[in-house]
């Protein structure tokens, strides 16, 4: 069954891959882009002012985009697609996320939940905030 996951579900490359968290803090976003070589990984403080969103740079960091590509299959990025997380009964609050990814030449993936998450889920957000501690502040 492993290999048949990692034969069809395998992320060789990546156009982008957005991550936006919100809950109790404010509103995150990861974004993840590449130029052929590296990737970066930026991060944004999302705002709402006059019914409008704006994103705010925060930090990023250029790496190795084979270290981002790693990390996506480690997670098993590819399986997170039409997760749709619902909110648990009886939790009052929690934290919300969306996930939206470009991968392999024009793949999408889409994910979301509410205290609710696929597999891996921490893990590739705890590996995102790695690679951004090692980056630079905007």
């Amino acid at each position: 069954m492993k290999r048949f996951f990692d034969f069809f579900y395998k992320i060789r490359t990546f156009e982008i891959v957005t991550l936006r968290t919100s809950g109790m803090q404010p509103t995150v976003e990861y974004e993840i882009t590449n130029d052929g070589e590296r990737a970066e990984v930026s991060q944004y403080a999302v705002e709402y002012r006059d019914g409008e969103t704006m994103r705010r740079p925060e930090r990023r960091a250029v790496c190795d985009k084979a270290a981002v590509i790693r990390l996506m299959n480690q997670c098993r990025l590819f399986a997170w697609d039409g997760f749709d997380g619902k909110h648990p009964k009886y939790v009052k609050d929690g934290t919300q996320f969306v996930l939206k990814a470009t991968v392999n030449g024009g793949k999408e993936i889409h994910a979301k939940g509410s205290q609710n998450f696929p597999r891996h889920y921490h893990e590739f957000t705890d590996g995102l905030r790695e690679i951004l501690e090692s980056g630079e502040i905007y």
